[in-house]
């Protein structure tokens, strides 16, 4: 049997298993007969999770007129058996302001309101469910959902936290998928196996972006296989607790404590996706595309016109001018042989990476201040000088500098040699005579060789482009075979004006020497005899003969480079994915967790305790787990997936353990109903059911689920409190009411701006960044969070597109307890803190939209009763009643009084130039109403 190999490895087949009990400080190890393992085994296969669910019978109920589907039968079976009644439905205005919180995340506007309560219709309910699942907010609402799961942010985390300029991509796609209905088995694969499908669409693979949202850490001198390792670990968990709902990652050190899995079946799992690299995919969006043709388009048209006449000189007079250059022998250029790095290091933690060009990259951190040390060896004979080249990275796009405008400052440049088998007496060479192609004024290559390190040599305006310095020997110099150069590079100038690629060279050519572009390969050329030059290499001595010599063609070609340069560049823009790595990796049980500890070899494989795989080829893939996860076969998968749905439209699942299915979990508090929703999701779709086939079916759809859950009378029941179950079910357990829930942490901000009318509604697109405060930016690593304010209406679209930085994340986000986004969130924790009323009383963003609200409710109602309604109408969706007015009329008289005492409060309140007048008293007086309407607890819950 599979499951054998769970409880008697081969090893130890026939003798004491052992297993690892964990301590939290200590491991220990409590020897276990193996019949007891088999009877605890038995019993872990025995747990309701692990059995396939069977659809139900539907029981039989008394009150059968209250059923409106069979989710009532059950909910109202047990409320029977516990001699319980259901709440009454819900008023109408509650209804809607339910649904369209619970299906869109936003309030109803008053105008939707009075079509639905005035709607005489028997299904005018049906109707109203129907049209909030169609709507494109839907996608905003239940892909914000699966972005907790798939712990999407916009920034890498950990130290450096750099952003993810096109994170975006992937939610894109969420929100297009859930909003068209993509059916919850395809969703999956797409997601976990977007780029094996067959003849693969970009749009599948922008979907495999799901385990591209792990963390990476991109600081000098880490471990990248630690963290590539650590990513794997991430996308094994993540994808246990999504879809099988098992805490899969306690198995990671050791064997699980409580359910049949195995450390050796966790990193089976591990080996699929241990094969998997991460990669970008070009996507630009059909906009960019469309401008940049555009833009393409006249730029080609234009630069035709330039190139035209070096066109026809290039054809009709260069040829005969560069021959007798050739001729001639005019290239006289120093010949240089480059030096390969044996050792580069940064005194002050930045990386220095030896490029295939034997040039130095420096990357991740990047000091104030910085000394680079680079050891060669060679074989060069007779030494009269060294050449430093500092080379244009394109990182940063102004180099080649690592200051924001490309600058560098070579304080002092120094050169030392020591003999084989005396490296600690290395002794300094003089140099002399230095040169550079281009020097800074009052920034001099000379000053790299003055001992002061408060001067240097520096390239601004010249940035952009490459730059050359050479400096002799003042002797010539002769190493023994074996000795060791080592150069240094001292950048004491500070503000981060540190070199960013560069490359060293030596030469034995006779003095004197002096600095020139003219690269390696063109003296190459030019050495080679003209009767076997390549094509290639005689269209690149044209192309330098053109461009840096003949000075007819440099003055024809002036605008046509200077065009070049305006060239509208392809949209950069990239998904972030996954593709499998064309030499297989192989994997290894990582000893107590440790990557470094390598030890039995594994082969892609699932959990005994389910059932089996059923590969399509002899190794399996992500997509084979990708179809096993969703196998009907499969008695997890559906039941985590209804019971999620369950908890977002209840606030609490049938089982509340969302991420625990497993023997530590929670008991489904109606398990027949878990497994009646499991069956029903996973049934071919049949929405009406007949006589013929009277039970529903979803065909994996989300939305039917849905509907089905919110057309039943358990869901339309009023959350009233009662009395009656305060002591017998204050959780609401039974489900003898509904529940009142505060509305996350983007809704929160969304139905703020819906209600002042300052939301932009646009769907999808890039992350935004609305006001931060300038202190909370500062927290960032090196000033790393670079919070450009969104323009104009793109700072008022929904919370869940604030760009969303994992080191330091958007504070009001937090404080109404959104997760970290460091790791798969399944269930939100809901807090009360008066930090969260502070913030709604005070954050910028809130007060605006009183601000706005107040302007709303004055140019559009009459009278101050007028008002008071038209606020209360658009922030809860009804008018108030008799003693609330008198209070807001109160207040209103009190507030108006007290602005009218103090002139120059109006103006603050208003966030304008105010003056004394009628006018803006009144104005600032519903402005502080609003603030009020805006923060009572009704106007934040969903009931």
């Amino acid at each position: 049997m599979a499951a054998s190999r769970y409880i008697l490895p081969d090893a130890l087949r026939g003798v004491t298993l052992l297993v690892c009990v964990w301590s939290g400080l200590a491991g220990g190890l409590a020897a276990t007969q193996t019949s007891d393992r088999e009877a605890v085994h038995k019993k872990e296969m025995d747990h309701w999770s692990f059995r396939p669910p069977q659809r139900p019978a539907i029981p039989q109920v008394k009150n059968s007129k209250w059923v409106r589907n069979p989710i009532d039968a059950f909910v109202l079976a047990r409320l029977e058996k516990e001699r319980l009644k259901p709440s009454p439905e819900a008023d109408r205005i509650t209804l809607i302001r339910r649904l369209s919180f619970d299906l869109l995340g936003l309030p109803p506007t008053p105008q939707e309101v009075a079509a639905f309560v005035n709607d005489k219709r028997t299904d005018a309910y049906e109707r109203l469910v129907g049209r909030l699942l169609a709507s494109p907010h839907f996608g905003e609402r239940w892909g914000r959902h699966w972005l907790d799961l798939a712990r999407y942010a916009d920034s890498d985390g950990y130290e450096k936290d750099s952003p993810r300029p096109y994170a975006w991509l992937y939610r894109n796609w969420v929100i297009d998928a859930v909003n068209r209905d993509l059916p919850f088995d395809q969703f999956t694969l797409e997601q976990l196996a977007g780029d094996l499908f067959p003849d693969a669409t970009e749009e599948q693979k922008k979907a495999t972006g799901f385990h591209r949202n792990t963390l990476t850490n991109k600081e000098g001198g880490v471990d990248q296989e630690e963290f590539r390792n650590k990513a794997v670990v991430d996308r094994v968990n993540t994808t246990g607790s999504t879809w099988l709902g098992l805490t899969v990652g306690c198995a990671e050190c050791h064997s699980h404590k409580y359910d049949p899995i195995s450390q050796r079946e966790y990193y089976q799992l591990f080996a699929f996706f241990n094969n998997a690299d991460e990669k970008d995919l070009p996507a630009p969006q059909p906009e960019e595309l469309t401008k940049y043709g555009a833009d393409k388009k006249v730029w080609d048209e234009e630069h035709a016109k330039l190139v035209k006449p070096l066109n026809t000189y290039v054809k009709n007079e260069l040829p005969a001018k560069q021959a007798e250059w050739e001729n001639a022998g005019k290239l006289t250029a120093v010949r240089w042989t480059r030096l390969e790095p044996k050792l580069a290091v940064s005194a002050n933690g930045a990386t220095l990476k030896t490029q295939t060009n034997k040039s130095i990259l420096t990357a991740f951190k990047n000091p104030a201040t910085d000394t680079y040390t680079v050891e060669v060896k060679t074989d060069l004979k007779d030494i009269t000088g060294f050449r430093l080249e500092t080379l244009d990275d394109k990182d940063p796009a102004t180099g080649p500098g690592r200051a924001k405008d490309g600058n560098f400052i070579l304080s002092e440049f120094s050169v030392k040699v020591s003999e084989p088998g005396n490296e600690s007496a290395a002794q300094p060479i003089p140099l002399q005579n230095p040169s550079a192609d281009f020097s800074q004024k009052n920034w001099s290559v000379a000053a790299a060789i003055d001992g002061d390190p408060q001067t240097g040599w520096a390239i601004i305006p010249q940035t952009n482009q490459p730059h050359v310095a050479v400096f002799e020997t003042k002797e010539t110099l002769n190493l023994t075979p074996g000795a060791k150069l080592s150069f240094t590079l001292d950048q004491q100038y500070g503000s981060e004006h540190t070199i960013g690629d560069f490359r060293l060279s030596a030469t034995s050519s006779p003095r004197p020497l002096k600095a020139s572009l003219i690269s390696d390969e063109i003296i190459a050329i030019w050495e080679t005899p003209a009767d076997q030059r390549t094509e290639k290499q005689k269209a690149e001595l044209t192309r330098y003969f053109r461009e840096e010599v003949d000075p007819e063609a440099r003055e024809l070609n002036k605008p046509v480079l200077e065009h070049t340069r305006k060239e509208p560049k392809f949209p950069d823009t990239k998904a972030q994915t996954l593709a499998e790595n064309d030499k297989p990796r192989k994997t290894a049980i990582h000893l107590r967790g440790d990557f470094l500890r390598p030890g039995d070899q594994v082969q892609p494989a699932t959990l005994a305790i389910l059932p089996p795989l059923k590969p399509r080829g002899e190794k399996p893939d992500r997509l084979d787990l990708a179809r096993w996860i969703m196998d009907p076969a499969n008695p997890l998968t559906a039941r985590v997936t209804v019971n999620r749905i369950w908890n977002h439209l209840f606030g609490r699942g049938l089982v509340a353990t969302l991420n625990d299915f497993g023997t530590r979990g929670e008991k489904p508090s109606h398990p027949e109903l878990l497994d009646w929703l499991a069956v029903t999701f996973m049934s071919p779709l049949n929405s009406q059911p007949s006589t013929l086939n009277p039970q529903p079916g979803c065909g994996w759809s989300q939305k039917e689920m849905i509907k089905l859950i919110v057309t039943s009378a358990t869901y339309r029941q009023s959350s009233n409190h009662r009395p009656d179950l305060l002591d017998r079910d204050p959780n609401n357990i039974l489900l003898a009411r509904q529940s009142r829930l505060r509305l996350e942490a983007e809704n929160v901000r969304d139905v703020y701006l819906a209600a002042s009318g300052l939301l932009n509604p646009a769907i999808g697109g890039p992350s935004i960044r609305p006001p931060l405060p300038a202190d909370i930016a500062a927290l960032g690593y090196a000033n790393s969070i670079r919070w450009k304010e969104s323009d104009g209406a793109e700072k008022y679209r929904r919370g869940m597109y604030i760009f969303f930085q994992r080191t330091v994340p958007y504070p009001m986000l937090m404080t109404f307890d959104a997760p970290d986004s460091n790791v798969t969130c399944t269930r939100r924790e809901r807090s009360n803190t008066p930090l969260q009323a502070l913030t709604l009383l005070n954050d910028p963003v809130f007060f605006e939209c009183a601000q706005a609200l107040g302007k709303r409710v004055a140019e559009g109602s009459v009278g101050t009763d007028g008002r008071i309604k038209r606020a209360f109408e658009l922030c809860l969706s009804r008018a108030p009643t008799k003693a609330e007015m008198n209070r807001l009329m109160k207040l209103y008289d009190d507030q108006l009084r007290l602005v009218q005492s103090r002139p120059e409060s109006a103006a603050k309140i208003l966030g304008a130039n105010g003056d004394a007048s009628q006018g803006d008293a009144e104005k600032a007086t519903l402005v502080a109403l609003g603030r009020v309407i805006m923060n009572l607890d009704e106007f934040v819950t969903r009931n």
